[in-house]
């Protein structure tokens, strides 16, 4: 759940690191109406931003001396040049009464910050702390003012409502699921509750299912429609439906669903996932299905579609058996069978001739491969014929060692080609292996490729076998003997290491941080779907540490000027 030293330790770095980026700050922004939309225009205008416009000050705090917090930037005007002379006010005065500010002096219930000059594309942002008088009673309500002066621009005002009291809706966690057998249908039984000190007027519940689950039944108050957003599915687009529940939420109360969330299992699944969050409801839940909102009313059994509620469901449970987002990990009980096709060619010219040969991986069903929640995905391990060397190799193979997979070059005895996530019934990828024939190569010589995953793990869920192996053959003119026979266990050629045994059947149980991302490149991004210490990733750790180095230097700056006296 999100306590307010939680939010305020992580929100203040996270903001000033993705400032430093250019891109805003995090969260829906809130964001002042544009206040002109000429293409060129002859002096800057600029439109605060927020990280929320509604926030709560906890009444007792959860953590003594954490306090809550308005968290601004003020963006650049691309179409207008440099802002000069900026300066930013918050007016404190509409909430003094029950709130204290933290950390800065505020003459007149004014707190200033000399921002100077804004360029086109320039960003300024800072945080005000705030703290709940001890005596102040819950659901106190005020407004704190935002404005900026310029010396040539106009800086539209933006206004931040503060209570006293924090709604903090959390939902239960979920087992994982194995053995969903394919063509039935699950029930997720979601709770909701609140942990704050303020009733909820209702929720709005977000649910997002990956491509192997659907929706069953579909209900009134519902919107179904698709979402690309979702951080665990890493830019896929997946299917969603956003309820509005206007059933009131009180504070140390927990309510289950009228009708547990249906989930169809079909054909294609295999790794599949529920995420589902919540969150206070603004405005009127509807009570009917509306069509242009993704409503349908073909569910029910009298043609209309259910009406989700909450029922009172007893005491809010422990702190530490809840989360502000849950994901239901669900395997389904199926197989997808990944055929191997190897390819031959001859070496008419000899020695020193180039061959190419094509490898291909084909996913014959019936489920789509697609797991995101664990680095695990398939591989093809390529041996290269005895007598030959690799001078040309596919981007997404990496050279095969006993610690893993390194870089992609050639010369190496063996590689581990990665495919691309998802890998869908009927799709086929081909990987084309430019070879070099030596002076010494026999006059037929073969290699083996096998399926696997790319952390050399074997793929349980391919059930069937035969198709898992294929050879790669080159006969040379010329050429001496025979190379490459077959060995004890079938395999041929190749003098490469052989995978490790480690059995790969499903996402890894070890509970995972909701939200946390995964390593680039690995569940889901283009490329290199495992860790293999590429200089990619290792420029994407490094740019991200970067940013939350300088966005934590930029906080110290902010909170030294913080201290010293306003305007």
């Amino acid at each position: 759940m999100s306590f307010p030293g939680r939010r305020r330790r992580f929100g203040a770095l996270t903001a000033i690191a993705v400032a430093l980026l250019g891109v805003g700050l995090i969260g829906a922004p809130a964001q002042a109406e544009p206040s002109g939309s000429s293409a060129a225009r002859l002096s800057p205008e600029l439109n605060f931003t927020v990280s929320r416009d509604k926030i709560g000050l906890p009444q007792p705090l959860v953590y003594p001396g954490d306090p809550a917090q308005i968290g601004w930037g003020l963006p650049g005007d691309p179409d207008g040049g440099t802002a000069e002379d900026v300066v930013v006010t918050i007016d404190v005065s509409g909430i003094s009464a029950f709130a204290d500010v933290m950390g800065v002096r505020c003459p007149g219930n004014l707190c200033s910050w000399p921002v100077r000059d804004i360029e086109a594309d320039g960003f300024a942002g800072g945080l005000l702390e705030l703290l709940a008088k001890p005596d102040a009673p819950l659901g106190t309500t005020g407004t704190a003012r935002l404005t900026a002066t310029s010396s040539n621009a106009t800086i539209a005002s933006l206004t931040v409502q503060v209570t006293v009291g924090t709604v903090e809706l959390v939902v239960n966690r979920l087992p994982q699921k194995d053995g969903a057998e394919p063509g039935t249908s699950l029930e997720a039984p979601i709770t909701v509750a609140n942990m704050g000190s303020l009733p909820a007027s209702g929720v709005e519940l977000k649910l997002t299912t990956t491509q192997g689950l659907g929706f069953a039944p579909r209900f009134a108050n519902c919107a179904y429609g698709t979402t690309d957003d979702l951080p665990s599915g890493h830019g896929r687009t997946l299917d969603s439906a956003v309820c509005r529940v206007g059933t009131p939420v009180e504070p140390g109360k927990r309510y289950r669903l009228s009708t547990s969330v249906g989930l169809d299992v079909k054909g294609t699944a295999l790794f599949e996932f529920l995420d589902y969050r919540v969150k206070p409801l603004t405005g009127t839940a509807p009570t009917t299905a509306d069509p242009r909102d993704g409503g349908t009313r073909s569910s029910g059994p009298s043609g209309e579609a259910p009406v989700l509620t909450l029922v009172p469901d007893g005491e809010a449970p422990p702190p530490g058996t809840v989360t502000e987002q849950g994901m239901w990990k669900i395997n389904a009980a199926n197989t997808a069978d990944l055929a191997v096709t190897g390819d031959s060619v001859t070496a008419e010219a000899g020695p020193g001739t180039e061959v190419t040969l094509t490898a291909k991986l084909r996913n014959d069903g019936p489920a789509t491969f697609d797991l995101l929640t664990s680095d695990d995905q398939i591989g093809l391990l390529v041996d290269i014929p005895e007598g030959t060397t690799a001078v040309k190799v596919p981007e997404r193979c990496r050279l095969w060692t006993d610690l893993g997979t390194d870089e992609p070059r050639p010369g190496a005895p063996q590689y581990m080609c990665a495919t691309r996530s998802p890998f869908a019934v009927g799709q086929a990828v081909d990987l084309p292996f430019t070879l070099r024939v030596t002076e010494d190569a026999p006059a037929t010589t073969r290699a083996t490729m096998r399926t696997m995953s790319v952390n050399g793990g074997e793929l349980t869920f391919d059930t069937h076998q035969a198709n898992n192996t294929a050879q790669f053959t080159v006969r040379v003119k010329n050429g001496g003997g025979s190379g490459g026979a077959p060995g004890p266990d079938g395999a041929a050629g190749g003098n490469g290491k052989q995978p490790h045994t480690q059995t790969i059947s499903a996402p890894r149980t070890a509970p995972v941080a909701p939200g946390t991302p995964v390593n680039p490149g690995t569940p889901g991004a283009p490329g290199m779907l495992a860790a293999t210490g590429t200089g990619g990733a290792a420029a994407a750790l490094w740019a991200s540490g970067a940013a939350l180095a300088a966005g934590a230097a930029l906080l110290a700056a902010t909170r030294g000027r913080r201290h010293r006296t306003a305007g």
